[in-house]
């Protein structure tokens, strides 16, 4: 697998099942793990022939809060080692605390690409994703339903 000798593959599954804590699921079928879980084995997968390059889709989404942070720390880890990853992910708080670099996409078009620090400059991540994507940030889209603030109840 991966041209990676058998017992180093043996160690290192055994090293991600544990710290990703599947380590009792290890005989489950994947078809049988919750969303969060085929996440963590999506996760092990890629990280498996300690590669220098990872593309994560949305690697956060549907693990619990501990699990989250031992993804943090395992991709903090393969960046300081100088490996990049590549994650695309909603949540801006998410970005914003792990990226140095972003790209925002509109409508499977790329419309902006620089630092974390450059496109930050005089705004919020959050405002400028809103600027790009045609969010009607002046107020010309409403979002309220008035049945909800006690209008019309």
């Amino acid at each position: 697998m991966y041209l990676v000798p058998r017992e180093t593959i043996r160690t290192r599954i055994d090293e991600l099942l544990a710290i990703l804590g599947l380590e009792a699921e290890e005989k489950k079928l994947a078809m049988e793990y919750s969303h969060g879980m085929k996440k963590k084995l999506a996760l092990a997968a890629a990280l498996l022939p300690n590669p220098d390059l990872l593309f994560l889709d949305e690697p956060f989404e549907g693990v619990d809060a501990v699990t989250s942070r031992v993804i943090r720390d395992l991709l903090a880890g393969f960046v300081a080692r100088g490996s990049t990853v590549f994650l695309t992910s909603h949540i801006l708080e998410i970005v914003e605390r792990l990226c140095t670099h972003v790209g925002i996409i509109v409508k499977g078009k790329l419309v902006e690409q620089s630092s974390l620090e450059e496109l930050r400059q005089g705004s919020s991540l959050e405002t400028r994703f809103l600027e790009k994507a045609g969010a009607g940030l002046d107020g010309e889209a409403s979002h309220k339903l008035p049945w909800l603030e006690g209008v019309g109840r």
